[in-house]
């Protein structure tokens, strides 16, 4: 009987702590599609905002568009296998993605700085595709 029980409670802790353990996805930066980086007038300050519906979406890009200039044609993007993440950060230029984390409980897109910066070059937008199963993203530096 003792034997018994101790198997038991064994096996129980053994189940709970699988499933506890976190199950992480990591996707490298060649496999993340920068649809876009382009200079936004308006000051940022590391944010992030995922779109997950093309009207969300296409309020956003419109919101670009600059009144009297020659502005790039809105993109037209399939929400049905991904979603959009809009990166919003001075001088990003001089960052490159690494990676994102995907857990259970946490999303992260990861930054860093570039070895060799452009001074010259002023973006402080990215736009890039995401997986659907991200809906909320963290920005780490």
């Amino acid at each position: 009987m003792k034997y018994y029980l101790s198997s038991l409670l064994l096996l129980i802790l053994f189940t709970m702590g699988c499933s506890q353990q976190k199950n992480v996805t990591i996707i490298p930066s060649s496999e993340i599609n920068i649809l876009r980086s382009t200079y936004l007038e308006e000051s940022c300050k590391n944010e992030l905002q995922v779109f997950t519906n093309m009207e969300d979406y296409n309020t956003f890009q419109l919101s670009l568009v600059k009144p009297g200039q020659r502005n790039p044609p809105l993109q037209i993007i399939d929400f049905s296998t991904k979603n959009i993440a809009v990166i919003c950060k001075q001088n990003i230029a001089n960052y490159h993605i690494s990676e994102i984390n995907s857990s259970s409980k946490k999303n992260s897109l990861k930054l860093e700085l570039n070895e060799d910066q452009d001074p010259a070059n002023m973006d402080n937008l990215i736009i890039i595709e995401i997986p659907k199963t991200i809906k909320k993203l963290t920005l780490e530096l």
